[in-house]
């Protein structure tokens, strides 16, 4: 089932809306990575923990103009300009973070690790727009949104050392140019998505709007449901695929 299969969505005001809000949180995501970027040059006070606080807004962000832009019908905001926008939120911008962060140990190894994640985004954005469908129902490799959550929740933990951000990085870029399958939460939720969407929606906003203080709380639940997905979501990728060709079958 997808969006346009709701009767109530295809009013035209709902879909002008939906398209301007879907454009509006585009802007404002890639406008937030920009202030992170010049948070970090400038060293602003407790810049690392607004590099976290606004790349998991950015992934709220995406996730909603990607719902809004298909509830409008626009395929090409949906895919083209979102994806050059996931480029720098969740490429450029976690890049620069790592490279500079790295480098306490050594500028080429800063650089290195930095354009390893990079890379990997880019890559993975690439795959993306070449082979997979608009409605698919799973991701070919870690979507680059999660892979930031996943760098939002290692910043927060306290005096995280630079070889952990090397390590992470190696970790997550090698699930981001894998081919392991991971749910897109695109259609219209089931039941059990909804309730995934939703929890996972609430613990993050009580990440963003958390004082600096007790942000580490939920960075605690949402590192446990980054865990879960990571182990669980590839074989339930599997089964609605199969599911999927059975109906068509």
């Amino acid at each position: 089932m997808t969006w346009s299969d709701i009767e109530f969505l295809q009013k035209d005001w709902i879909k002008k809306t939906a398209i301007i809000l879907a454009n509006l949180m585009t802007l404002g995501n890639v406008s937030l990575a920009i202030l992170s970027i010049v948070f970090i040059f400038l060293q602003v006070n407790n810049y690392i923990l607004w590099f976290a606080k606004i790349l998991a807004i950015c992934g709220v962000l995406d996730f909603t103009d990607g719902k809004l832009a298909r509830i409008g019908g626009s395929k090409k905001l949906a895919v083209d300009i979102d994806t050059i926008v996931d480029a720098i939120a969740f490429g450029v911008l976690p890049a620069i973070f790592l490279a500079y962060e790295v480098s306490s140990i050594h500028i080429a190894v800063g650089v290195i690790t930095g354009l390893v994640y990079l890379l990997a985004v880019w890559y993975r954005l690439y795959r993306f727009v070449k082979r997979d469908p608009l409605y698919t129902l799973y991701f070919t490799g870690l979507p680059s949104p999660f892979a930031a959550l996943v760098l939002s929740c290692l910043v927060v933990f306290h005096e995280t050392p630079a070889w952990e951000f090397i390590i992470a990085t190696l970790v997550i870029s090698g699930f981001m140019i894998s081919k392991t399958p991971f749910p897109s939460f695109k259609g219209v939720p089931s039941k059990f998505d909804l309730f995934w969407i939703v929890s996972t929606t609430i613990i993050i906003l009580c990440f963003i709007f958390f004082p600096f203080s007790i942000m580490v709380y939920p960075a605690y639940f949402l590192a446990a449901y980054m865990v879960i997905y990571l182990i669980f979501s590839p074989e339930y990728a599997l089964k609605l695929e199969e599911k999927r060709k059975s109906k068509n079958s």
